[in-house]
C-alpha cells in the first residue's frame, strides 16, 4: 500500500491476542498495543503520561503463532513494521514483535530453567552420602592469564544448578 511508514511502536498489549488462519492455512494474529507517549510539563518541570494511542498490530506466519502463545494482556512489547491509517485507526503490519526487557524477563526455549520447562533438574553435584569420583588426571597447563574483559571471563554456573531443589531439606 502506498502511504505506509516504517515505525517502531512501544507499549502494552491491550486485551487478548486473536489467532486465526487464512484460507490457505497461514496463521495470522491481531492484537492492540496501547502506546502512551511521555510529555514534558514545563510548568511542573516533570514528565507525565500523555493520551494513550491504540495501534492495531497484525502479524502472519510463524510469528503469529509465537505472538499468540507468548503475549497476554498488559505485557510490554516493542513492535516494528509498516504503519498506516485505515478507517481512522492506526494499523501496524508487524515485521517483528518482542517483549520489552525493560519491564519483563523473557526466556528462550534453550534458556528456560528446567523446573519451568518441565524437565528434570540437573543432577546435583556429589554429596557426603555419595563418594566423589576423581576426574582423570590432566597434564599440567600453564596458568591462565587474567581476563581483561567480560567476554573472556569464564561462564558462571548454568541456571539449572542455581534453581535445582536442595537435597539438604532446607
Amino acid at each position: 500500500m502506498s502511504g505506509e511508514t516504517t515505525a517502531v511502536i512501544r507499549g502494552r498489549v491491550y486485551g487478548t491476542v486473536q489467532l486465526r488462519h487464512t484460507e490457505r492455512g497461514t496463521p495470522a494474529a491481531r492484537f492492540t498495543v496501547m502506546q502512551v507517549p511521555r510529555e514534558y510539563d514545563r510548568a511542573r518541570g516533570q514528565w507525565r503520561d500523555g493520551e494513550p494511542v491504540p495501534v492495531i498490530c497484525t502479524v502472519t506466519g510463524p510469528l503469529a503463532r509465537h505472538v499468540a502463545e507468548c503475549l497476554t494482556d498488559a505485557v510490554h512489547v516493542i513492535a516494528t513494521g509498516d504503519l498506516a491509517l485505515r478507517d481512522n485507526r492506526l494499523h501496524l503490519d508487524s515485521a517483528q514483535v518482542g517483549v520489552d526487557l525493560t519491564h519483563h524477563v523473557a526466556y528462550v526455549d534453550d534458556t528456560l530453567p528446567a523446573v519451568l520447562a518441565g524437565r528434570a533438574p540437573a543432577r546435583p553435584r556429589a554429596t557426603a552420602r555419595e563418594p566423589h569420583r576423581a576426574a582423570p588426571a590432566r597434564p599440567a597447563a600453564a596458568p591462565a592469564a587474567p581476563a581483561t574483559d567480560w567476554w573472556q571471563t569464564p561462564p558462571r554456573r548454568p541456571w539449572d544448578a542455581v534453581t535445582a531443589p536442595s537435597r539438604t531439606g532446607r
